[in-house]
């Protein structure tokens, strides 16, 4: 009975203080402060899975999304060849006898008032307002602003809400959507390349670099008026020269105003460091495809970032042993280097930043994985497993860039088409090239600083990836163009 009559004063007891702390638990919960803690908890742990998981699970998506393209493109092949040739067997045979046609002499005779339903007037040419307009819409996704045009590509599309209708967006004009978008996108392109190298090349032709203002008026206003409209496949082209050019004429703002006060014999030495300028290239480029993503209204598009990556693997295998030791190779450095020497430049470290280990070189001493697990077999799969990650968007852009080398080979002979099916091949090439020296790489190993800034330019495609399902056109996109122009 005492047993009893204890357990039933604990459970009451239990109960009371159950019934004050879930009051004190409402009252903090009214007053906001419970909300707050739990907020900023649930936020910063269970916040970032869903962008986790789409930040990996991306390059998956979009490779099926390619796949099911080329098996749909495959079947719509012989579909309309069978069509084709049904609609042949069905023509009516002709007779020999000719045909007698009646007197067309009652016919009134065509004036100009008789004009043919069917016959279009020539478009005209568009003026630069139009043109400036319509790249500004485009550029802030304002929808009301570009109702007036008659190009349906001119018009911006709302970016769709789920991740997989953002993947396979699409448009009727594929071609004309991304000669659109890189219309709008060119001046952003080029002034954030060229801004690094500017200053270099005023300070070797004219020997003095002028005030960053100033140079930055003239050259946006020589970018928009002087520079010819350039193609998409122009653009990607440009990302991969940048990328070749990014580390091999690296230098900073203090090594240039001390070659520029300097007095006597000047020599400019340029040697690449790992920099916060780096990390933002990197930014630019996942900003740069997510804009013409939205612009154009096509969500499965080869990477920016994957093009300059493609650039940064011509450079290292530029600087490989195994490259020089060709004649024509050696002479043409020999004569570059010259070059560079009677203009009072010289290239510091070159051959350090390219170091490259694979093939068993280089990974005596281990790597990043061998520390962090620090047994060899759990550490060679690691390494293994994130190449492999890092591989699949490049593989993606390659396979694209072949697929649209195949389709502007088969247009070969009309107009333009050969300097876009050659722009592609580059592309192609270039593509290949990064897969093939990346699939010999070793993670797990001492490489140069070069390598390490490839890696991070292949993490920014999964980063332009991932950016390119959000709408950053309008405000987001000045904000970042601003970041990027102040401090690259």
């Amino acid at each position: 009975e005492a047993g009893f009559l204890n357990t039933l004063l604990c459970l009451l007891w239990l109960s009371f203080v159950y019934k004050i702390l879930r009051q004190f638990g409402g009252y903090l919960w009214r007053m906001g402060i419970l909300r707050v803690a739990l907020g900023f908890v649930t936020t910063l742990v269970i916040g970032p899975f869903p962008t986790l998981f789409n930040f990996l699970a991306l390059p998956l998506i979009r490779i099926y999304v390619f796949a099911q393209s080329l098996v749909a493109e495959s079947r719509s092949e012989p579909d309309e060849t069978a069509a084709a040739g049904a609609a042949s067997q069905e023509e009516p045979e002709t007779s020999a006898v000719p045909a007698v046609h009646p007197s067309t002499a009652a016919v009134k005779v065509a004036t100009d008032k008789d004009v043919p339903r069917n016959l279009r007037q020539r478009k005209k040419k568009e003026t630069d307002e139009a043109k400036e307009a319509r790249n500004k819409a485009l550029l802030n996704g304002d929808v009301q602003a570009a109702n007036g045009a008659e190009d349906a590509n001119a018009k911006p599309k709302p970016v769709p809400e789920g991740l997989w209708q953002v993947v396979c967006w699409g448009n009727k004009e594929p071609v004309k959507a991304r000669q659109a978008a890189a219309s709008a996108m060119q001046f952003d392109i080029l002034l954030i390349l060229t801004k690094p190298v500017i200053p270099l090349i005023m300070l070797v032709a004219l020997g003095q670099v002028w005030n960053g203002l100033f140079s930055s008026l003239f050259i946006g206003h020589a970018l928009r008026k002087w520079v010819p409209q350039m193609s998409y496949e122009a653009h990607h082209l440009l990302c991969a020269l940048f990328g070749t050019l990014h580390t091999l004429l690296g230098v900073s703002a203090s090594k240039l105003e001390d070659y520029a006060n300097r007095e006597g014999s000047k020599i400019l030495h340029l040697a690449w460091a790992w920099s916060f300028k780096d990390v933002l290239s990197v930014m630019h480029m996942c900003q740069l495809g997510a804009a013409v993503t939205a612009m154009s209204a096509l969500g499965n598009e080869p990477s920016y970032a994957a093009s300059f990556a493609s650039g940064i693997a011509l450079r290292i295998a530029v600087g490989q042993d195994a490259f020089r030791g060709l004649g024509f190779v050696h002479s043409l450095a020999d004569y570059f280097q010259g070059t560079l020497k009677d203009l009072g430049i010289s290239l510091d470290a070159a051959d350090e930043v390219v170091a490259y280990s694979g093939g068993g070189i280089g990974d005596c001493g281990g790597g990043p994985f061998r520390m962090l697990f620090g047994d060899e077999t759990y550490a060679s799969i690691a390494a293994t497993v994130l190449k492999t990650w890092l591989l699949l968007l490049p593989v993606l852009s390659t396979a694209q860039w072949f697929q649209r080398t195949c389709q502007a080979g088969r247009l070969l002979g009309k107009r333009w088409k050969f300097t876009r099916f050659v722009q592609r091949l580059i592309l192609f090439l270039l593509g290949v090239l990064q897969i093939c020296l990346f699939a010999s790489s070793e993670l797990n190993a001492s490489n140069g600083a070069l390598i390490n800034y490839w890696l991070a330019m292949l993490f920014g495609c999964a980063g332009e990836s991932l950016m390119s399902t959000y709408d950053i056109r309008g405000p987001v996109r000045q904000i970042i163009f601003l970041l990027l122009f102040l401090f690259m």
